[in-house]
């Protein structure tokens, strides 16, 4: 079975670099050390006019966390029509309450935005103490995949959790293991929770 590397990546030579090795997908960032922000349209451009692989953006207006005013949604519901006017593939959404349970009203306001585009929830997803509830109302907002570790740490460290994930999820959505997940070890990852696609920066 053939599974699904999405490389993460934080500006267009590493996309570069990342079509070249071999990856699936990307997720185009800037500013991976605050964990990614929204790049620039210039690079969304060039990746999708350069690398024929699928473009998939982060929409993430800051560093820090995942509790947004208006303004900021606004900003990212620009940065999503930015993205479908580049022909980018999909996006890369999350946004949290002050209780880090899911911001319905948020991501309703995004998912709507994104109209045809393919949608991640991101990382976001560890703050969030009741997974398969959270789970069950990312599939009823029609979020098609979701990047998670499973819990603090990494994804080795949460194996158990991740999958039961997958189980629970059971192809309504798809998990997409994130965190420590590298070329040399996300074989036996996905052998172990039954995942069929993989994240990470080093994944190619």
């Amino acid at each position: 079975m053939h599974i699904l590397k999405e490389a993460c990546v934080g500006n267009y030579l590493e996309a570069k670099r990342a079509y070249e090795l071999g990856a699936d997908r990307i997720e185009l960032c800037d500013n991976l050390k605050e964990g990614g922000t929204t790049p620039s349209a210039g690079t969304i451009l060039l990746a999708k006019e350069t690398l024929d692989l699928i473009v998939n953006v982060i929409i993430r207006p800051r560093g820090g966390n995942f509790v947004f005013t208006e303004e900021e949604v606004r900003i990212m519901e620009k940065d999503i029509e930015v993205c479908k006017n580049l022909k980018a593939d999909g996006v890369v959404i999350g946004a949290l309450t002050e209780d880090n349970q899911i911001d319905e009203i948020t991501v309703k306001r995004l998912v709507k935005k994104a109209g045809d585009l393919s949608i991640s929830f991101h990382m976001a997803f560890d703050e969030i103490e009741d997974k398969k509830k959270a789970l069950d109302k990312l599939v009823e907002l029609g979020i098609d995949r979701v990047l998670t570790k499973g819990g603090q740490g990494t994804a080795l460290d949460n194996k158990e959790v991740l999958k039961e994930l997958v189980e629970y999820a059971n192809d309504r959505i798809i998990i997409m293991p994130g965190g420590g997940v590298t070329k040399d070890n996300y074989i036996k990852l996905v052998k172990d929770i039954g995942a069929k696609e993989v994240h990470g920066t080093k994944i190619v």
